[in-house]
């Protein structure tokens, strides 16, 4: 599937992410191809909490990736190397679901992001 050009193009968009709002946005992604298409377009597992989900092998994908960590105003994110030479090969479709999806919640705050996915008609079937 698409998991780590999905990742690499919201670094690329969004130039650094935190982990969790990395997750969030592919949740958001995932919810709107099972409510359109019927299925994902990932193959995360989400495991699901009292107030959240995480990503299984999430962060393992994440480490043997071409990213960074950078500190800022105590938070740390993830930024693709500066030497890194990525190709990202996602369908336009895909692209664009993404650009409408980071315009949808570039003001939310954290908790509110983490709302919209826990709140989303097919999140029980994540």
């Amino acid at each position: 599937m698409y998991e780590e050009d999905i990742i690499l193009y919201l670094l690329k968009e969004c130039g650094r992410l935190h982990p969790f709002h990395i997750s969030r946005l592919i949740a958001l992604l995932d919810l709107f191809y099972l409510k359109e298409k019927g299925e994902k377009i990932t193959t995360f597992k989400y495991q699901k909490m009292p107030f959240g989900f995480y990503i299984e092998k999430l962060p393992d994908i994440l480490k043997d990736m071409p990213l960074e960590k950078i500190e800022e105003e105590g938070y740390k994110y993830l930024k693709i190397r500066d030497d890194a030479k990525v190709k990202i090969n996602l369908p336009d479709e895909v692209r664009m679901r993404i650009d409408k999806i980071l315009d949808e919640v570039r003001d939310l705050s954290d908790s509110e992001l983490n709302a919209k996915v826990l709140i989303a008609e097919y999140y029980s079937k994540l």
